[in-house]
């Protein structure tokens, strides 16, 4: 079913566990605080969802460190990940473009803020298409607005109607802003003050102790009142095979 992998049993080691706490539970002065607190939230509301029992297998592309895991603990048996480099919490090494699974032989694929890194997404998307089941469902985070990040490559940005088009022969598609129209606001602002305070390591500590978290309350408030889609920096797709 998965070439080459090794127990994909979901386990949280110290390192596991540490790489999950940037992500999953940001902190005020994280610059990307914004989007990574409504990911978390918007991942652990799709997990919920999920049928225990007869949904067995999830695979995570560019899953290493396994942040999401502690959310499919009850509702996935085995969680595997696929990255292009080893690690601790790494099944398979393998490129996305090229998935070493059988035909529809996964329930659940994850894949978050990595389609941006491939210059050729429509064949990872293709590859999800092949390796999911009928009925099966694709979790999948992308940059709308965001500054130039990653390695080895940032090729693309992804707005709604190009998500519905590269997914269309997906059901059920369901696409929103992460932090939407006015949280986003905030997150660029935030954005572009890590990017300006780069060359000077003591001016960013500073923007992220004093400012990150007036602008990151300040959009959590916003968001909470008005949300909306025009204007987001990364968007949240759910969808089924």
């Amino acid at each position: 079913m998965i070439a080459n992998a090794k127990s994909g049993k979901v386990r949280y080691s110290q390192t596991e566990s540490a790489r999950g706490m940037d992500i999953v539970r940001p902190s005020l002065t994280d610059f990307s605080y914004l989007d990574c607190r409504r990911r978390t939230q918007l991942i652990r509301e799709v997990a919920v969802r999920l049928q225990p029992g007869t949904t067995k297998i999830l695979l995570d592309i560019g899953g290493r460190g396994k942040p999401y895991a502690e959310y499919f603990r009850d509702r996935v048996l085995w969680h595997f990940v696929v990255d292009i480099e080893p690690g601790a919490s790494v099944d398979f090494v393998g490129d996305a473009r090229v998935l070493p699974v059988a035909e529809g032989s996964v329930d659940v694929v994850l894949c978050t803020q990595v389609i941006e890194h491939v210059p050729e997404p429509v064949r990872v998307l293709q590859e999800i298409f092949r390796v999911l089941r009928p009925g099966g469902t694709l979790i999948l985070s992308v940059p709308a607005i965001f500054p130039q990040h990653g390695s080895p490559g940032d090729y693309w940005r992804y707005m709604p109607q190009g998500l519905a088009w590269l997914l269309r022969d997906f059901h059920n598609l369901e696409i929103q802003g992460e932090t939407g129209t006015v949280g986003s606001l905030f997150l660029v602002f935030n954005m572009y003050l890590y990017v300006f305070t780069g060359p000077w390591p003591w001016m960013r500590r500073l923007a992220s102790l004093c400012i990150c978290p007036i602008t990151n309350l300040l959009g959590r408030t916003a968001a909470a009142i008005y949300r909306g889609d025009q204007f987001a920096s990364n968007y949240f797709v759910v969808a089924t095979r």
